[in-house]
């Protein structure tokens, strides 16, 4: 199948691993991921997905493929996910503090920072209404 880009955002309330959290659950809930096994139907819990060979082999090309944070000056590895620099949010939406609007406008025109992404990891961002924080944007590229 190859590897795909994905993005998704979900509600920031200042923990990035509850916001991680609940921004799987409600992907695992919509079936927002791909499933590849055309034999068996998807399993019925996150759990159950992540347990079964074909999660593990060829991910889901979503963000359940990602499960840590690094530090924005962290090593990417498999399934981490690091926050941007101040620089690069800067390059990316032209200020520290994106909104949600400019956001989804990078997502629509294909235009997020993936360059120098490696596979199976992501990239993520606050996301801003006004000078306070509401979500959290991740994306990566995942899948064999």
């Amino acid at each position: 199948m190859g590897a795909s880009y994905w993005s998704d955002r979900g509600r920031f309330d200042g923990d990035p691993e509850r916001a991680l959290t609940a921004l799987k659950a409600r992907v695992f809930a919509e079936n927002d991921y791909l499933w590849q096994d055309d034999e068996t139907e998807p399993p019925d819990t996150l759990e159950e997905l992540q347990e079964t060979e074909t999660f593990l082999e060829g991910g889901t090309h979503s963000v359940l493929d990602v499960h840590h944070f690094v530090g924005a000056t962290g090593e990417d590895d498999f399934g981490t996910i690091r926050p941007l620099t101040d620089a690069e949010l800067s390059a990316a939406f032209g200020t520290e503090e994106p909104s949600v609007a400019a956001f989804d406008e990078l997502a629509k025109e294909n235009r997020l920072p993936y360059e120098s992404l490696p596979r199976w990891s992501a990239r993520c961002a606050l996301l801003y209404d006004g000078d306070i924080a509401v979500e959290l944007a991740i994306w990566g590229i995942s899948g064999d």
